[in-house]
């Protein structure tokens, strides 16, 4: 008898909770459900050594608290870029209309993260003359940071990726020129491949502006070269 009472009570609780959140989401918009999720891009700020106290903030101003994850193995750093699937179980507005999402990470892939070089500081034969394709880019809403979607061939080995300032401009007189260099480190071109990497843009930062105006240059398959044109706003 006192199995079915304890089991008729866990039963109860178990309504019960259920019946608060059900209630909780006919009062509010923000409740999702178990299959809603996002990909999102963005940077990680460690709240402790703790490997799951941290928050991302994605590129478009948003922010992600974990609440839980399906990969705690995975290590998270400050300042780590990552690609995150998360699915958000509910969300706070700020005063600046930013949302916070309360979270379960689904997955989370580490993005590489690299400072803008002079020519100066990257070797002829490292920083590479290969063809590229950028497909898309795009510089976050907070914390000046760049990142760069791109396709390239490959047999599967390492390719080096650079942003290099070919010293043409101070961004001044006329906007930078940042070439988006490629070194397929003599890698044959059986299949195509798709890849992401995040820049830091400290370096275009001028003195006494709140805004600079930039190209990222690259060369693709067809020996084409190309400008897009990016303004980086601080």
């Amino acid at each position: 008898m006192n199995k079915k009472i304890r089991k008729f009570k866990l039963i109860l609780s178990v309504i019960v909770g259920l019946g608060i959140l059900l209630t909780s989401c006919m009062k509010d918009d923000n409740c999702y459900s178990i299959g809603d999720y996002m990909v999102s891009f963005g940077t990680i700020e460690k709240k402790s050594t703790t490997n799951n106290n941290y928050v991302i903030h994605l590129d478009a101003g948003h922010k992600v608290v974990p609440l839980s994850t399906s990969v705690p193995w995975f290590e998270v750093k400050n300042n780590q870029r990552v690609m995150v699937s998360f699915n958000p179980l509910s969300d706070e507005k700020l005063t600046d209309s930013t949302l916070t999402y309360f979270a379960n990470i689904y997955s989370l892939r580490d993005i590489l993260f690299k400072d803008v070089k002079k020519y100066t500081q990257v070797a002829d034969d490292s920083m590479g003359h290969d063809p590229i394709i950028i497909r898309d880019a795009w510089i976050s809403k907070t914390g000046g940071i760049l990142t760069i979607d791109f396709r390239y061939y490959t047999q599967g080995s390492v390719h080096y990726i650079n942003l290099i300032d070919n010293g043409e401009a101070n961004g001044v007189d006329k906007p930078f020129i940042l070439e988006f260099r490629h070194n397929a480190r003599g890698d044959r071109k059986d299949y195509p491949a798709t890849g992401y990497v995040s820049f830091r843009l400290d370096y275009l930062k001028l003195p006494g502006k709140n805004e600079t105006k930039f190209y990222v240059r690259y060369t693709d398959y067809d020996g084409r070269r190309i400008d897009l044109p990016e303004t980086y706003k601080y």
